[in-house]
């Protein structure tokens, strides 16, 4: 049996205690230089992703989030950079992709596009770290509403397709049977050319629709409105002759340079004089007015049609809506193509119309005045 002496044994006890303080002290250390070095990576972090072109949000809870940066407050209508979530109708999407999350259920991440309250629509992807979960965003408005614009086109084409299709299809059953009087043939084949035309104006106005939203940005140029109208004028007058409808331009001298798309413009006051050529009487007559405003050129085409009943006007604008009677040629799209690109110049279409005394209707709508150079 081996026996150490005394002295010996209380110096051994007193080494391996300062070796043991020596470890702590270095381990606390290295645990204090850890947490420096995180802190310091986290300033760095937040410093560039407060200016990031989407959004970072680093989430403590459901409820809670310790930094959110300027991309993400502004989307999500938040007034501090931490703080609580607020009660939204959202809410609950998160804590349910959150708890799927962290219980490893998509271990991947979880993605989700949804539209907030305040009309704008988002892309999140939520993220699981050990002690927060990081939710990066992506404002997708612009994408969002293109594809329910075409989602829509589509859903309302297929549906107004039917009525001249199976016309068409009917007719040439009719065509196709031995011995029919030539009075019956002469109304089948009129009807043919009549769908056959609505068919061809409702396809344009589609693809017209369809470019306009598939472009990413108004070619913006100088115009001079009056010759635009001009323009438009002398392409319908032929047509406005033949319905014995008068055509005029009123503007002022001078009338200041304006900023847009001269193609785009041009389609709008294309749009509003073939509408004045289908529902105005014989006799009638439209005017386009140019008129040089504060906010810039006001321009408007007015008839003395026999107006648009007040029922309809909220609508008029709406694709595939028609205020008209079936008999009268239109796809219900001009006016939803008009909007449209008033919309891309940054202005609104406004329509007044009247049905009773002196009837007529009104359409304007204001043009921005092109920059002066420095």
């Amino acid at each position: 049996m081996l026996v150490l002496p005394l002295r010996e044994l209380l110096l051994a006890l007193l080494l391996i205690l300062v070796a043991l303080i020596l470890m702590a002290l270095w381990l606390d250390r290295c645990r204090a230089g850890r947490r420096a070095a995180e802190t310091f990576v986290d300033a760095i972090l937040n410093a560039v992703l407060e200016h990031a072109p989407f959004g970072w949000i680093v989430l403590e809870s459901a409820e809670r989030y310790v930094y959110a940066n300027e991309y993400a407050r502004r989307l999500l209508e938040l007034r501090t950079s931490s703080g609580s979530i607020p009660a939204v109708e959202w809410d609950f999407l998160l804590d349910d992709d959150r708890a799927d999350v962290r219980r490893g259920r998509a271990p991947e991440g979880r993605y989700r596009v949804l539209p907030l309250p305040s009309g704008r629509a988002v892309r999140w992807w939520l993220m699981s770290g050990r002690r927060w979960d990081y939710l990066f965003l992506l404002d997708v408005t612009s994408q969002y509403e293109a594809e329910e614009a075409r989602t829509q086109l589509f859903a309302g084409l297929s549906h107004e397709l039917r009525t001249p299709v199976g016309a068409i299809l009917t007719h040439l059953e009719i065509l196709s049977l031995p011995d029919i009087p030539e009075e019956t043939k002469a109304q089948s084949l009129q009807l043919l050319r009549a769908e056959a035309q609505r068919l061809a104006r409702m396809i344009h106005l589609m693809l017209e629709l369809g470019r306009l939203e598939a472009s990413p940005e108004i070619d913006w140029r100088p115009i001079h409105l009056v010759d635009l109208a001009e323009q438009a004028l002398l392409s319908l007058t032929s047509r406005a002759e033949k319905r014995n409808i008068r055509f005029a331009l009123e503007a002022d001298s001078p009338l200041p340079t304006v900023w847009g798309d001269p193609d785009w413009l041009l389609q709008v006051f294309l749009n509003l004089l073939d509408n004045v050529l289908k529902h105005c009487r014989p006799g009638d007559r439209a005017t386009i007015v140019l008129r040089r405003t504060e906010e810039g050129v006001l321009c408007a085409v007015q008839d003395t049609g026999p107006g648009i009943p007040a029922e309809h006007l909220p609508y008029i604008t709406r694709r595939f809506y028609r205020a008209a009677k079936q008999e009268v040629e239109g796809s219900g799209l001009g006016l939803a193509l008009v909007e449209e690109i008033l919309r891309r110049h940054g202005s609104r279409l406004e329509i007044i119309s009247r049905t009773e005394g002196e009837t007529g209707t009104c359409v304007r709508f204001v043009l921005p005045i092109m920059p002066s150079r420095p």
